[in-house]
């Protein structure tokens, strides 16, 4: 028993050992070992051989009147499996990485012996972290489980998600009329110059409204007002998330060759047309659709896990102290709110949307 509980803590050192071995951005997923590296230690190790033999050390149940004559061995098959299951976030290991891994099963398992053999499975913490173990390692399972059903949803579903929430990969051709609010070569006739700027992006808009090229009244409008180097019009393909949500509900409700009102900010006077308007294929914007997916399944999930549980807590012991013991370290709870897919599901917004803002994390 006390071996199990030392089995659990394997886990993050396996992590924390990936970590040193790949420091890198959080998320991101290590590098693989090099291919050459990987078949040394695989492909030439048959699945039944012994990799680990720990000389000293009887096997559960197999006590023997002399300890010297036990050895406990490990074999590749044994230790993979083992990997795999405490390899929660599906990292790759390099030969040295996995030496390291076995070292210290081999010294937590050295410890749990001689833990067994001081009775510590009669103390009343090892009960009680046997039970903690437990409740993480369940959490953390529960939580692989649904990782490994929403990452790959069927190509029905994805299809019908998708043609369910067609206005969210609509992708828009839009052309952008700028009229500065001052001319920054004579400042001081601001007031002036603004009054004249605001008249004149009225005057274009209604022209741009009745079919003339916004290329050309960009042109016309710097020249009007004695300035030069006109913005380019053409803003490019849009998605949604790329202006101020007031603007772009206006943007995104046009019809093709429809224009917006005059917006005013602090820069200057701004008008849009929208060129064109179209859905993006399923297969461009497949990852970002998969990604969609597996948060709105992940959420529902947890929301399910939890809609028939409620949680009151004693504010008389949970109040915030001047001074007292200091709380004991665990280990984050599984995620409620989830970021997307693991680093083996495909896709984010932002590879099939480069041009669109990145939303807070």
């Amino acid at each position: 028993m006390i071996r199990a509980v030392f089995r659990s803590a394997v886990v993050l050192i396996s992590a924390s050992l990936a970590f040193a071995q790949y420091p890198g951005p959080p998320g991101q997923k290590p590098p693989a070992a090099p291919p050459q590296a990987a078949q040394a230690s695989t492909e030439e190790v048959p699945f039944d051989a012994v990799i680990v033999s720990v000389h000293g050390l009887c096997p559960p149940g197999k006590a023997a009147a002399n300890a010297d004559s036990c050895t406990t061995t490990l074999t590749r098959q044994q230790f993979e499996t083992m990997l795999k299951v405490m390899n929660v976030t599906n990292q790759n290991y390099s030969p040295a990485a996995l030496k390291g891994i076995a070292e210290s099963y081999v010294h937590l398992l050295v410890l749990a012996d001689a833990g067994e053999k001081a009775g510590l499975e009669k103390d009343p913490r090892f009960q009680e972290m046997m039970s903690i173990a437990r409740v993480r390692t369940m959490a953390e399972l529960y939580r692989q489980t649904l990782d490994e059903k929403f990452s790959a949803p069927a190509a029905e579903t994805l299809e019908s998600y998708y043609k369910d929430n067609i206005q969210k990969y609509e992708q828009l051709k839009i052309d952008r009329v700028f009229i500065p609010l001052a001319d920054p070569k004579k400042p001081q006739e601001r007031a002036v110059f603004e009054k004249k700027a605001r008249r004149l992006a009225e005057e274009l808009r209604e022209r741009a409204g009745k079919g003339e090229d916004m290329g050309a009244l960009q042109e016309e409008g710097y020249k009007t007002l004695g300035l030069s180097l006109p913005p380019k019009a053409d803003q490019g393909p849009k998605r949604k998330g790329n202006y101020p949500p007031a603007l772009e509900k206006d943007i995104f409700s046009l019809k093709p060759a429809e224009v917006t009102k005059v917006e005013t900010d602090l820069s200057g006077f701004s008008f849009y047309k929208v060129r064109t308007r179209e859905a993006i294929p399923l297969e461009l914007v497949k990852p970002e659709v998969t990604r969609e997916l597996y948060q709105k399944n992940m959420e529902a999930a947890m929301k399910a896990a939890n809609s028939q549980v409620r949680s009151d807590f004693n504010d008389k012991y949970f109040k915030p102290h001047v001074a007292g013991p200091m709380a004991p370290t665990m280990r984050p709870a599984p995620h409620v709110t989830i970021e997307g897919p693991p680093q083996n599901a495909p896709g984010s917004a932002a590879q099939t949307n480069p041009g669109a803002q990145t939303p807070p994390k």
